[in-house]
C-alpha cells in the first residue's frame, strides 16, 4: 500500500476557510456565479449565504461576516427542515381559529358578498326569461 503521509501536503481540506465544507468552484462556474450575485443583491439571502459559506467563494474578510451570519441563521433553524416544519405548524395552529369562524360563517348561510350579488343577477335574469314568454303569448 502506498504511504499517505505522502499526500497529506496535496490534501485541498487543510486550505479551507472556516465553515467551508466544500472545494471552492472556479470562478467561471456558473452556480457561483448567481450565488455571488443574488448575494450583491440581496445580502440577507439565506441560500445565497450557506452557498458562499460552504464553498467558500469569498474572500476571507467577507467570509467572516458572512460567517457569523450563517452561524447565527444556523442557531436560529434556518437551515434544518424540522425547526421549518414545527414553525409551520404552529403558526398554524394559531392560525387555525381564525379559518374555522370563516367555514362556519359560509355554512350558516353569511355568503360572501360577491356570491350574494351573482346570485340575485342570477336570480334577476331568470325572472325576466320567465315573464317575456308570458308577454309573447299574450300579444299572439
Amino acid at each position: 500500500m502506498a504511504d499517505t503521509s505522502k499526500y497529506a501536503d496535496l490534501d485541498q481540506r487543510k486550505l479551507f476557510k472556516e465553515g467551508q465544507k466544500q472545494m471552492t468552484p472556479p470562478v467561471a462556474d456558473s452556480t457561483r456565479g448567481f450565488y455571488e450575485s443574488l448575494l450583491e443583491e440581496k445580502p440577507d439571502s439565506i441560500i445565497a449565504i450557506r452557498y458562499c459559506v460552504e464553498y467558500g467563494c469569498k474572500s476571507l474578510e467577507v467570509h467572516k461576516k458572512l460567517l457569523k451570519k450563517y452561524n447565527n441563521l444556523k442557531d436560529k433553524g434556518a437551515f434544518s427542515m424540522g425547526a421549518k416544519i414545527k414553525a409551520a405548524l404552529e403558526k398554524k395552529s394559531k392560525g387555525g381559529v381564525k379559518k374555522d369562524k370563516k367555514d362556519k360563517e359560509n355554512k350558516e348561510g353569511k355568503e360572501p358578498k360577491e356570491k350574494k350579488e351573482k346570485k340575485e343577477k342570477k336570480e334577476k335574469k331568470e325572472g325576466k326569461e320567465e315573464n317575456e314568454p308570458k308577454e309573447q303569448k299574450e300579444n299572439a
